[in-house]
């Protein structure tokens, strides 16, 4: 029990980081940084200190910080990234949509987020305003992946992680290839390398 612990505080720690950061969050960054660095240890997870211990200096003051998020995920196009999985994948699998880019990639409210909503409704959940255009934002599917992780088995948990959380290394390097803030580029590394650890944990690597 000591692990799921462990691995839902993770989960609940990053997909805070990976959402439009409030006031308080700066001062939040020494407690979540010693925090990942006890789970990590605890879960044997091969995520080093290096990736994150200087997360509270990176972040600076919450103007600051708001700057480099939007900088990061929303503006300007050319240099951000979308943590979002539709954009990720390939927009639908259905072989008898007729919009023309119905097999590429890089756009929202594909296949993955239309699942995303229908697991929210099936669960009685209701997605946030916020996310109401991308119900499968990186941070929202995290904690969805938390939700899961306290009331479903581990045979359902695994069938998300497979389904909805095998894209992200793709994501973190798109985020150094555009050299969007490097507090953001260590988020996106070290959730990238936790969720690695995770479907290794399910067997899924």
């Amino acid at each position: 029990m000591e692990k799921i612990a462990y691995r839902q505080g993770v989960l609940a720690i990053l997909a805070e980081l990976l959402q439009a950061p409030d006031g308080d969050l700066p001062g939040e960054l020494p407690g979540m940084a010693a925090y990942l660095g006890e789970a990590f240890a605890a879960l044997a997870y091969p995520v080093l200190p290096p990736a994150y211990r200087d997360w509270p200096q990176l972040g600076g003051d919450a103007a600051a910080l708001a700057r480099d998020y939007n900088r990061s995920f929303v503006y300007p196009p050319e240099s951000r990234v979308v943590p979002v999985e539709s954009v990720y994948r390939q927009w639908t699998q259905d072989t008898g949509a007729r919009v023309p880019f119905a097999k590429e990639k890089g756009y929202l409210m594909g296949d993955a987020a239309l699942h995303m909503r229908a697991l929210y409704e099936s669960y009685g959940l209701e997605i946030p305003a916020e996310f109401a255009a991308t119900p499968d934002h990186l941070g929202l599917e995290l904690e969805f992946a938390n939700f899961l992780l306290a009331h479903e088995t581990p045979e359902r948990q695994a069938i998300f992680w497979r389904e909805h959380l095998d894209w992200v290394d793709e994501l973190s390097r798109d985020a150094d290839k555009a050299g969007i803030p490097l507090l953001y580029r260590q988020v996106l590394a070290v959730t990238a390398a936790f969720l690695r650890a995770e479907r290794e944990y399910y067997g899924l690597a």
